[in-house]
């Protein structure tokens, strides 16, 4: 090698430089001398690969072997449903790539909606994860069980739908005000013209839920046109449920210009749909949530006009980050909003 192709290659103190530590630092990192905080080592790591430094490798192995192990939880919705289905696999790739620790992700589903059941399922959690990530109604049993977990130093985060305040769990998910108001603006720009309109909700004791309701029924209330907007339908996040109630709906209102599904059991509404398509009937503008092969194969097939969706993958990775930066920093997650993500027909 020529002097000024050695005097180009970088050096410990390059390394130092860039990752903003001691060289001292790097040195112990580099030659397994003590421990080194598993950040510090991750920004040693980053500024030698973006360096070509020769030792790379060394430092990279180095930080494999000594990544803290942390469990985290997560408590999702019906384990029946796509949406869940695919969010858990999406965490546990997330857990997979993730740098600063080795994760073990532990996934389980709520599939009930009592609100005390929910609350003992989160109070079974104290030990057995390092943090949680939780999909659950608002309900004071479920806060208390959130903020007795919060006490004893656990990191909990509230995904897809907040918790209130005095619960203490931070937030992942979409601005639920305006995914319901977007509802509304389908609806009211694809509807042939202006006529009755529902909305149909799992459960209001969901907040995302509730406040998708009630920016819906606030956007079509300011909306031109004699917009009729109807009592809610409930789902029960059942598809079963769901469908028989579509189909009580669209018999007693055969006119229905919008249907604004804001809640689970969307199998169930898409059956019945088919179901009426099938005997001619005319179907409302529909509008539901989160895209999976039942509603990706609905907006084909013209049965529905939108899906407003919160991006599976992107929630996965940044959960994964928080609850894992939470943990090793012993802090709380924040309030975080996530893009929303539309498809319509012509996307598929």
């Amino acid at each position: 090698m020529s002097d000024s192709a050695a005097a180009r290659r970088p050096t410990m103190a390059d390394v130092a430089r860039e990752a903003g530590v001691s060289l001292s630092t790097v040195d112990r990192v580099l030659n397994l001398r003590a421990n080194v905080r598993a950040d510090t080592a991750q920004r040693i790591a980053s500024a030698a690969t973006k360096l070509g430094f020769h030792a790379q490798g060394v430092i990279e192995q180095r930080l494999r072997h000594d990544r803290p192990t942390l469990r985290l939880g997560f408590l999702l919705q019906k384990s029946g449903v796509a949406f869940y289905q695919g969010l858990a696999q999406a965490l546990t790739e997330a857990a997979a790539a993730t740098a600063r620790a080795r994760v073990r992700v532990m996934i389980g589903y709520l599939d009930e909606l009592d609100p005390l059941a929910v609350a003992r399922r989160i109070e079974a959690q104290r030990g057995e994860v390092d943090a949680l990530g939780v999909v659950a109604v608002d309900h004071v049993a479920v806060r208390e069980a959130v903020s007795e977990l919060r006490l004893n130093g656990m990191p909990v985060l509230a995904m897809l739908s907040e918790l209130a305040t005095r619960a203490g769990a931070g937030y992942l998910g979409v601005d639920n005000r305006r995914m319901g108001r977007v509802a509304g603006w389908f609806v009211t720009r694809l509807a042939q013209q202006p006529g009755p309109v529902a909305v149909m909700v799992g459960s209001q004791r969901f907040q995302c839920q509730e406040l998708c309701e009630l920016s819906f029924r606030s956007y079509l209330a300011e909306a031109p046109g004699d917009w009729e907007l109807l009592a809610s339908r409930l789902t029960l996040e059942d598809p079963g449920y769901a469908h028989g109630n579509t189909l009580d709906l669209l018999s007693a209102y055969p006119n229905l210009a919008g249907l604004y599904v804001a809640g689970g059991g969307i199998e169930g509404v898409v059956h019945a749909l088919q179901e009426l398509h099938g005997q001619g009937l005319p179907l409302p503008t529909v509008v539901c949530h989160d895209l999976t092969p039942v509603t990706r194969e609905a907006l084909r097939s013209g049965l529905v006009q939108a899906v407003l969706s919160h991006p599976r993958e992107q929630l996965a990775r940044r959960a994964v980050d928080v609850l894992v930066g939470a943990s090793l920093d012993k802090g709380q997650p924040g309030y975080e909003l996530l893009p929303l993500q539309l498809d319509v027909p012509e996307c598929h």
